[in-house]
């Protein structure tokens, strides 16, 4: 047993090989602790291909992460990496103009908001209204053809119809 000082000015006594192993700890043990927090390699994949990656860029998150914090920066890891799937999804973020009703064109920063829904108010002509749902017309079938299902709740703010 050796003794030790603690952060707080106190001595405490442990074991010599856990101090030698301490010393001698390199970087990689401490990625591989860090990178257990919020792995995104599902553990049941069949392509290992698509491990090396998301560990790879799991990697590459953890020294991003590593950087922003040597120059000053506030977030937590989590948060960075929240933040930084927010950027991804506004720069990047696609949409594909066929899919949908015509003339709305999905928002993908929507999709990080919240929605609260409503029912479609009544009309003169029917008691309870619906619509085609703006997810479900997107999706096919086997054959191709697409999915039609009609729903009473929607997003006031975006004006989307969601299936419940």
């Amino acid at each position: 047993m050796i003794e030790v000082p603690s952060h707080n000015d106190e001595v405490r006594k442990k074991p010599q090989v856990v101090m030698e192993y301490n010393n001698i700890m390199g970087g990689v043990d401490r990625l591989d602790q860090h990178l257990t927090n919020y792995p995104i390699i599902k553990k049941r994949g069949k392509k290992y291909y698509k491990k090396i990656f998301f560990h790879l860029f799991d990697i590459s998150l953890w020294n991003a992460f590593v950087l922003y914090q040597k120059h000053g920066g506030k977030y937590s890891h989590l948060n960075f990496r929240l933040d930084l799937v927010d950027r991804l999804i506004e720069r990047h973020g696609t949409v594909n103009e066929r899919i949908g009703r015509p003339g709305i064109l999905p928002n993908p920063l929507r999709l990080t908001e919240r929605h609260f829904l409503e029912v479609i108010p009544a009309t003169e002509k029917k008691l309870r209204p619906t619509r085609q749902c703006f997810v479900c017309c997107s999706k096919r079938n086997e054959s191709g053809k697409r999915i039609r299902r009609e729903t009473r709740y929607f997003c006031p703010d975006c004006d989307i119809l969601i299936m419940l």
